[in-house]
């Protein structure tokens, strides 16, 4: 007997046969083999075993009446073991006492089934499990990816308080300066923190059915972006040079100011060393404009490079003048740019490696209004 049948497709869900007698493997076998993938097992350690295989299982048929381990004990490990405490487990058993029905329950089986079964109602379980399972996945992810995108659009957000309560402290520090000198500086912060907020409450929305996106001046967007920064860039005696022409992209204004050039910016003043120059340029092609944003910093290495924009493995790297962050700020940005219907490319030379032609290019390709 196989212990494996073949799969028509890799994309059919993937079900787990747990009997000791041969004959009802072929029969489960038969009523299932044209719709799933199938494995199975004739021992609760097989089953362990296979459950613990690379190629994930979607749901279980599991009898209980096995020699050495039975079937509640296999389900009490399958629910005690993180890779498989969510995968269904229907129990097919000639067992049928109230109590040993409630101990699979109590186990933590999502079904039990009386043998001999009809394979109509087998088939129908089977189905509404795997789809009750896959909608609960679906809400799963979605809930991480809001919580992500939450958590990433708030790192921003505290960017513009951030821009507010430098402003302030100088102020306080020297208070001979005019007010009128901060004034610009703390109105955008002000503004971009309230678009942001707003953002933040209709992320749901956005998380949905996209970004609701709107002709913005790339100019515009970036010379706000850079204002925010100014403080920073001051203090490290950095020269930003920007060659931008007057070219309107499909975007959402304030993640475009915010979330994609003010990262990308802010990123290339934390890795520049003092007094270097900022480049940013533009070059049109057909219905797009791609935006390069090139510092001489120094650079990344291949590890973070290319776990850049993963936001489960952020990497917070400090400046060159100790700069801390949270590394949540690239993630983001191409975030956004993937909503726009955009592109992000970055190339970059690691210091270390290249001592003589060190620094970071991102390459931001956006659609023209």
């Amino acid at each position: 007997m196989s212990t494996e049948s073949a799969s028509a497709s890799s994309s059919r869900p993937c079900l787990l046969l747990v009997d000791d007698t041969p004959a009802n493997i072929d029969v489960l076998v038969g009523v299932l083999k044209a719709d799933y993938t199938l494995k199975v097992a004739n021992r609760g350690a097989k089953a362990l075993k296979i459950c613990e295989g690379s190629e994930p299982i979607d749901l279980i048929l599991l009898d209980v009446m096995m020699p050495e381990m039975d079937g509640f004990e296999v389900c009490r490990v399958l629910r005690a073991t993180p890779a498989t405490k969510d995968v269904p487990i229907i129990f097919l058993t000639a067992k049928t006492d109230t109590d040993d029905i409630v101990q699979g329950f109590e186990l933590g089986a999502n079904d039990y089934l009386t043998k001999p079964f009809r394979p109509a109602e087998l088939i129908a379980r089977v189905k509404t499990h795997l789809m009750v399972r896959a909608q609960q996945q679906e809400i799963q992810k979605k809930n991480i990816e809001l919580k992500e995108t939450l958590q990433l659009v708030c790192h921003d957000v505290a960017n513009q308080f951030a821009v507010i309560g430098m402003s302030i402290e100088l102020l306080q520090n020297h208070p001979g300066q005019s007010f009128e000198r901060f004034l610009p500086r703390i109105a955008a912060a002000t503004r971009n923190g309230s678009a942001l907020t707003s953002l933040v409450r209709d992320m749901r929305r956005a998380e949905d059915k996209g970004v609701v996106l709107e002709p913005v001046s790339v100019r515009a967007a970036f010379d706000e972006a850079l204002l925010l920064a100014e403080d920073r860039v001051s203090k490290k005696e950095l020269r930003v040079v920007a060659d931008l022409p007057d070219i309107r992209v499909l975007a959402e204004p304030a993640s475009l100011t915010n979330s994609v050039f003010g990262n990308v910016l802010s990123n290339a003043i934390k890795f520049s060393a003092r007094g270097d120059v900022i480049e940013i340029s533009a070059e049109a092609g057909p219905g797009t404009v791609c935006v390069r944003m090139r510092d001489h910093g120094i650079g990344m290495p291949p590890a973070v490079l290319e776990s850049l924009f993963d936001v489960g493995h952020s990497h917070s790297r400090k400046g060159t003048d100790g700069e801390k962050g949270t590394g949540f700020g690239m993630p983001l940005m191409r975030k956004f740019v993937l909503q726009y219907g955009g592109a992000v490319e970055v190339v970059s030379r690691d210091q270390a490696t290249h001592p003589d032609d060190h620094g970071t290019e991102f390459r931001i390709t956006l659609k023209t209004a």
